[in-house]
């Protein structure tokens, strides 16, 4: 029985089944509920951090554009610096107003770094850095560096670059750094004539602080974009003051809401959420853009995920365990009945059930036993009867003659014979002495092969002396064969004794051969004679009647080939072996094959 096929293994799968496909379930729901409960604080957490953040830059880059109106202050006031860059005049006082101006604006704001202005009536700079003011001539530091707005109302925002110092020679303490920079163009008033720039650079530390707020560093990034699409600040270093061109990213720019997230794969790319906010300020329209990836968003999930596959793994280790613990205990004993009807297919009739069993294994158990015993009663009940008359035919032949009588007779002639000192006469006298105490021990119908072989010398020497040099037989026994092997007795002499009754009737030489010769698990023993043989259909006949274990007794009353085969399948279950053939070029083979591993002690 294939192991997939028992009750054990079908068992055993459904209740891991049972066990484990809940719980499995169980983990694989769970997994996907978290997932989306994530993903929705995820992103309602984010939107609203993203929301406030984008409010916090407002107002910081609002508070930029208000320091860079610091130049229409006190307008009224000769000191100031409105007033300067209208009409300039060249002393220490406007010297020292312009400082004061500066030093007012760059101590206004901590992120300020340095303050530059620019007088369009004297084409005269100032550089203000760390309190130490510097005068140059003309305003070779705006080149490539400011822009002209259009509206008049609004400052030129310049996007995050180094730090330089406007053209002017190197202050040995100007710090080199990135920078956000708002121009405000000054105007007169009302006539909107431009006469002056007043240029701020402010650190980014602003913007960090802020931005940093807004997401998980290493695992999250942050952008600020301007209208154009540069990066006023970004979580990745190398692209403050560039153009990102992440395609999730510029989705978020052109999408017309205002605010929002939305699912964004690549392939090879971004895999995640992205969150964005959009404000609008100095005639521009600012973004805050948040991306989520994937990975992070459900680490806490996969991480629970791990748990409960542990959890599983554990479940299915104590499963595994139980399932075979339980399928065993129930199988066990149907394996063990199982077992016991193989047994008895063999021959081996003893079953012996689990008798403190009273469930359904316990009465099959006790059904089979009867029935067992009932077998097993009515075949040895068979064989008994069926040895019976065996013994019954081969005592009948024994009794024929009056054993006691003509043992002592052959008694009385041997001793005559050796009185008159005939000595062959007293060895004939003996041989048939022997036969008729083999014939006479009628207790003993199990024999070793060694009396067998005997009985036989016995028997051809008589024969002998009947047909003097006509006959001639060899013994031709292995010294390795097993002579003790017991058998049924009387199956090797009625063979040969067929031999003189069919086959030396006209035969001027007769030639008999008794041999035994040992195989590895068994003992053949064959006669053959040099006489003519048997027809082929009287040795189809013959076979047909040992191929159906006939039994009974050969005319002339001797018995029968047939019931010497049939004796010797009955003592060894049916395992003895007997072929019949015709010898080359004339005369009877008889060939007896017994299995030695089957080896009977007389009862």
């Amino acid at each position: 029985m294939k192991y997939r096929s028992s009750i054990r293994y079908k068992l055993s799968v459904f209740l891991m089944a049972a066990i484990l496909l809940p719980i499995a379930a169980s983990i694989l729901i769970s997994y996907i509920y978290t997932k989306h409960s994530l993903k929705e604080d995820a992103i309602r957490e984010n939107s609203t951090s993203v929301r406030q953040g984008a409010t916090s830059l407002a107002s910081l880059l609002g508070g930029m554009n208000s320091i860079s109106l610091y130049a229409y202050n006190n307008i009224q006031m000769p000191g100031s610096l409105y007033n300067i860059l209208v009409q300039y005049h060249n002393d220490f006082m406007v010297e020292n107003n312009i400082y004061t101006g500066l030093h007012a604006i760059e101590q206004s704001a901590k992120d300020i770094q340095q303050v530059y202005l620019y007088s369009d009536l004297t084409d005269q700079s100032w550089l203000l850095i760390n309190g130490y003011l510097k005068r140059e001539a003309g305003s070779v530091g705006l080149n490539g560096h400011y822009i002209q707005p259009i509206d008049k109302n609004d400052p030129y925002l310049e996007p995050p670059h180094l730090s330089h110092n406007y053209g002017m020679e190197e202050f040995p303490y100007s710090p080199s750094n990135t920078v956000f920079t708002v121009h405000r163009p000054i105007y007169r008033a009302p006539l909107k004539e431009r006469i002056g720039i007043l240029s701020i650079d402010f650190k980014l530390d602003g913007f960090r602080g802020i931005m940093n707020m807004l997401y998980d560093k290493g695992n999250e990034n942050i952008y600020l974009l301007d209208d154009t699409g540069t990066a006023i600040y970004s979580s990745e270093d190398d692209l403050i003051g560039q153009k990102p061109s992440y395609a999730w990213l510029q989705h978020a720019r052109y999408t017309f809401d205002r605010s929002g997230h939305f699912d964004w794969k690549e392939d090879n790319g971004f895999h995640g959420i992205v969150v964005f906010e959009k404000f609008e300020l100095i005639g521009r329209v600012w973004i805050v853009a948040k991306e989520i990836p994937d990975s992070y968003l459900y680490s806490n999930a996969s991480r629970v995920l791990r748990i409960n596959m542990v959890v599983l793994m554990s479940f299915l280790l104590v499963a595994i365990a139980a399932t075979l613990c339980v399928s065993v205990w129930v199988t066990a004993p149907i394996k063990k009945l199982t077992e016991s009807i193989r047994r008895i297919k063999l021959g081996k009739l003893h079953f012996d059930p689990d008798l403190e069993r009273s469930d359904e294994v316990g009465v099959l158990g006790s059904a089979i036993k009867n029935m067992v015993d009932t077998i097993d009663n009515l075949i040895m009940r068979e064989l008994k009867l069926e040895l019976a008359n065996k013994d019954n035919q081969l005592k009948a032949l024994q009794a024929q003659i009056n054993p006691h009588f003509i043992f002592n007779t052959l008694q009385s002639i041997g001793s005559v014979a050796l009185h008159h000192k005939v000595p062959k006469i007293y060895e004939l006298t003996s041989s048939l002495g022997l036969m008729m105490r083999y014939n006479m021990n009628t207790e003993e119908s199990v024999v070793p092969v060694s009396k067998e072989i005997a009985h036989v010398e016995a028997y051809l020497e008589l024969q002998k002396q009947r047909f003097k040099d006509r006959l001639s037989y060899t013994l031709d026994i292995a010294e390795n064969a097993n002579l003790e092997l017991q058998v049924p007795k009387m199956i090797l002499q009625p063979i040969v004794e067929n031999c003189f009754k069919h086959g030396f009737e006209d035969a001027a030489q007769a030639e008999i051969t008794v041999a035994a010769q040992a195989g590895e698990d068994r003992l053949t023993l064959s006669v053959l004679d040099n006489g003519p043989g048997i027809s082929l259909d009287r040795l189809l006949e013959l076979n047909r009647r040992i191929g159906r274990e006939a039994s009974g007794r050969t005319p002339e009353g001797s018995i029968g080939l047939v019931n010497v085969i049939s004796r010797l399948r009955l003592f060894f279950n049916g395992e003895a072996e007997v072929s019949i053939s015709n010898a080359q070029p004339s005369g009877l083979s008889v060939v007896i094959i017994i299995p030695v591993r089957k080896e009977r002690l007389p009862s």
